[in-house]
This record gives C-alpha cells, structure tokens and sequence, in this order.
C-alpha cells in the first residue's frame, strides 16, 4: 500500500495542469505547418488520442488497485519482459524530464532572460521542482490545486479578450485542402505531448478513491485537449495560418496582440503562468524518475534518488545545443516517431489487452475449481 493519498479531484489538476502549458506553446505551430487552417481538426484527433490513452491507463489501475507500472508489469508480461518494459519508461522519464527542462531554458532566454546562460532558468527550475518533489506526491498535489486554476485563467483570459479580433474566414475551408493522412500527420506533434499523461501509471496508484481516480485522469485529459484546441483555433483565425505557421510561439503573440483599453502587455503574466504548469510538469516527470527508478531497484529510500535524477537531467538538458535541437529535432526524430507509437500506443495497449487475458483466464480457471471438487 501507498501511504501518501490524493484526490480524485487533484489527478485533474495535476494532468491538465501538466498538459496545457507546454503543449500549447510549443504544438500549435508544428500543427498549423501541417494541417494549415485545418490545425484545429489535427488537434481534436490527439485530444481524442490523449483521452484514449488515460481511458487504457485508468482500466489497468483499476485491474490492478494501489500498484504502479513498476509492480504490475511483471506480472502481466513475466519477469523479463515487464522489465525491459520498466526499463524503457525509466529511460523515457529521464530523456523527456532533460528535453522539458531545455525546452523551458530556451522559452526563457528567448523571452525575457536573452543575456542570461540557458543552464541558469533551468537549474533554478530544478532546485524548486526538486524541493516539492522531496516533500512528496501529496504536496505536488495541493500545489496543482492551488495553481492549476490560475494557469487555466492565464489561458481563458487571453482567448476571451481577443474574440473581436477573430475572422472566421481564416478557418475555411474545411477539410477541402487536405486528405485525412495530412490531418493525422497534423495531429502527430500534439498528441506526442499530450501523450504525457502516460505518467498515469505512477500517479494512480496513490490515489484513495480509484473511482473518482479514473474520473480525474479523464477530465483532466479532456480540459488539456479543449484548451489547445481552442488556443489553436483563435491562432489561426486571428492571424491566418500563413503568418501563424511563420511564429515560433504563436499563443504567446496572440496575448502580445490584446489591446483592450487599459489591459495591454500581458505577455509577462501569461509567461509566468506558463512557468507554473512547467513547473508542474517537471516535478512529476521528476518524481516518476525518481520513484520509479528506486521502487524498480527495491529501495524503498526513493527520495535519495532525487540527488541523484536531478544531476542526470541537467546533464541530459545540456545536450540539446540550441532550440531547433530541443523543440524541433527531438519532437521529429524521438518523440514522433518512437515515444508515440511505442511508449504510448504499443506498450500500453499490450498491457491492457494482456493483463484482460490473465483475468479472463484466473476466472475460468475459479469457476473449474468448483465444478471439479463436486
């Protein structure tokens, strides 16, 4: 058992915190060079998928109550394979904990700290997301209630300031200018950061209630998917997809393009938003690593290998060399076409559908049992 307890309501705040604020920053645009005005679409389709996924997430918790993936794939797939299976999402949680922290150095350097070297946001980062990390799971937790409704107001509120602004126009036509193939290569870059709700199979198992766990994962992933899907839909029929697909960071010009009397400027805020959901998903990348990686090795310390994840990701982060190689090249040749297809469709889907086996199989094999002893 789990001693630290969380709330279905917190699973919410935790998932959809840690989904809306790199996914829109850093989606939107690789979506609308594809898909054009049709980004939108792509962007519902990884919603879709990014619900999916919680859905196979929360049916192999439920089959396995107050187990992590570290303890229950083993069981499913025997000792070898569940391991090689722990080994590939320990080594994932470490490779994306390195690339989210680079990601969030280049935002920064780029934004507001252009003199300041990309190690320094990234360390002050890591010192913050280490401390919470330290304190546990639950108070990860109370921090996501306490900050997820203002990221999903720094989120609302641009949007909500700027619909005078919007051409529908800029959305037609629909779907005439491109086949389904392109709207699903469209929706590859989105759903490869929604997929991060994969971290499902650490969180779950601290949850009191597994019922309203379940209900969490999946409002939580639907509120992600909305918000970016909304955000991509006002980009594109305010600034056209042309001049979109152009902008590194689209969602952040659209809240430099507010003019609303007094309310001007607002970048800063929203940026400082921002920073609260990567804060949010740096800790729980880093408590997975950590965590996880100590429960797989039987330690049950597993706060001393936070010292220990901590230095490896720092280091991890310095091997991008610049922004195209942490936002660009590692989402196209990494994340698309590996950590999508294998560590959230194929590797997941395995699990469920083998884990529904063995439990048909246990039940058959009870039902036997009464029947040969008469």
């Amino acid at each position: 058992m789990y001693k630290e307890k969380i709330s279905g309501n917190q699973v919410f705040w935790l998932i959809s915190t840690m989904q809306i604020g790199m996914t829109i920053l850093l989606t939107i645009n690789p979506s609308i060079a594809v898909a054009k005005q049709d980004a939108w679409i792509s962007i519902l389709l990884s919603s879709m998928f990014s619900v999916g996924l919680a859905y196979v997430l929360t049916r192999i918790s439920i089959m396995y109550p107050n187990e992590s993936l570290i303890s229950y794939a083993p069981k499913i797939m025997g000792k070898f394979l569940g391991h090689v299976i722990i080994l590939i999402y320990v080594l994932y949680w470490f490779t994306v904990l390195g690339i989210i922290l680079r990601q969030y150095g280049d935002f920064m350097i780029g934004t507001i700290l252009q003199l300041t070297p990309v190690i320094i946001p990234i360390i002050g980062m890591l010192i913050v997301a280490a401390y919470v990390t330290y304190a546990g799971i639950e108070v990860l937790a109370r921090c996501s209630e306490v900050l997820g409704p203002l990221i999903l107001l720094g989120i609302m509120v641009p949007l909500l300031l700027n619909i005078s602004q919007i051409q529908l126009d800029n959305l037609q036509p629909i779907i005439m200018d491109n086949t389904f193939s392109v709207l699903l290569k469209g929706a590859l870059p989105t759903a490869s950061f929604l997929g991060d709700n994969i971290l499902l199979m650490m969180i779950l198992p601290f949850v009191a209630d597994p019922r309203k766990g379940v209900r969490g994962a999946l409002l939580g992933s639907v509120v992600a998917g909305l918000f970016t899907l909304l955000s991509a839909m006002q980009c594109i029929a305010i600034f056209g997809y042309s001049t979109a697909s152009r902008q590194t960071y689209p969602f952040l010009n659209l809240v430099r393009f507010i003019s609303f009397g007094f309310l001007q400027n607002l970048d800063a805020i929203v940026v400082a938003i921002w920073i609260m959901g990567i804060f949010i998903k740096v800790s729980l990348y880093l408590f997975a690593a950590s965590y996880g990686t100590a429960q797989w090795l039987g330690v049950k310390r597993w706060r001393s290998f936070i010292f220990i994840a901590s230095p490896i990701a720092i280091i991890l982060s310095m091997l991008p060399r610049n922004f195209v190689d942490s936002s660009i090249l590692f989402p196209k040749l990494v994340a698309v076409p590996f950590n999508l297809p294998v560590v959230f469709i194929l590797l997941p889907l395995l699990l469920w559908i083998v884990a529904m086996i063995r439990k048909r199989k246990k039940k058959h094999s009870r039902k036997q049992q009464p029947e040969a002893t008469s």
